[in-house]
């Protein structure tokens, strides 16, 4: 009887600790994408920070292609907004998007020039599977993360 009580109130804790995107839904048939609920506090800014590191690479990438076939140069990117609670990385838990990939990420972000220009208001959504960045020689049908959609707004 005391482990039920030590599991339940456990399990009614972390779930006012701990909370994911899972009730998110697919908001149209034509992209599969699904709709991701913005979170802005303190540990959502730092929570995308780390996201960004992360995935810097990847996520430059996918800026430099964009901005290549448009004979634009990109060097880097800024967070959407200034203010400090601004979470610019949302993370969609679940697989009815695909089910290759555990979660997909969408980041908002000001790609920017050398001289530090904005080119612009980008979303930039990716499927991301985790435990393949440990796993070595995996084909290409496999990677650990896909860029999924580019979507690009002018400034």
């Amino acid at each position: 009887m005391k482990i039920k009580q030590i599991i339940m109130i456990l399990l009614c804790f972390s779930s006012f600790t701990f909370t994911t995107n899972a009730s998110a839904t697919i908001n149209n048939e034509t992209n599969k994408l699904p709709n991701f609920p913005q979170k802005n506090s303190v540990n959502y800014r730092y929570l995308s920070y780390f996201i960004t590191e992360l995935y810097h690479e990847e996520i430059m990438e996918a800026i430099e292609e964009y901005y290549k076939s448009k004979g634009i140069e990109a060097s880097g990117y800024a967070p959407p907004s200034a203010e400090s609670n601004y979470g610019m990385v949302s993370i969609y838990f679940g697989n009815d998007f695909s089910d290759k990939f555990s979660y997909m990420l969408k980041i908002l972000l000001l790609p920017t020039t050398i001289e530090g220009e904005i080119l612009g208001n980008d979303t930039i959504f990716f499927a991301v599977e985790p435990i393949r960045h440990l796993k070595q020689n995996l084909p290409g049908t496999y990677p650990a993360i896909k860029l999924v959609k580019y979507e690009h707004k002018e400034p």
